[in-house]
């Protein structure tokens, strides 16, 4: 397994509709975080909540898995598929938040 690296220079939010911005913008750089990785970034201990809310209330497409840790717990990574980040940056994909 190879490991995996999380820019940690997002800034911290604290309300809801910030952070759910704060995530779409990190999976719209390719990451795969993980709900551990949206509370170390954004002070988020209702990461699943946010997910729900980008894939629910703003329709993402967003992908997601279980992948086991190095200590061995299993998580689940969340990502968006890298042919619907070319299209939001083409302008194809009108995205839910202003880039």
């Amino acid at each position: 397994m190879t490991k995996r690296q999380i820019n940690l220079s997002v800034t911290s939010t604290d309300d809801s509709t910030s952070q759910v911005k704060g995530i779409f913008h990190l999976l719209m750089t390719g990451a795969k975080p993980t709900p551990l990785d949206v509370f170390k970034l954004f002070n988020c201990l209702s990461a699943n909540q946010r997910f729900s809310d980008l894939r629910l209330k703003y329709g993402l497409p967003l992908q997601s898995q279980y992948i086991k840790t190095p200590t061995g717990k299993t998580v689940k990574e969340h990502w968006l598929d890298q042919s619907y980040i070319d299209a939001v940056n083409a302008g194809v994909i009108k995205p839910p938040f202003a880039m």
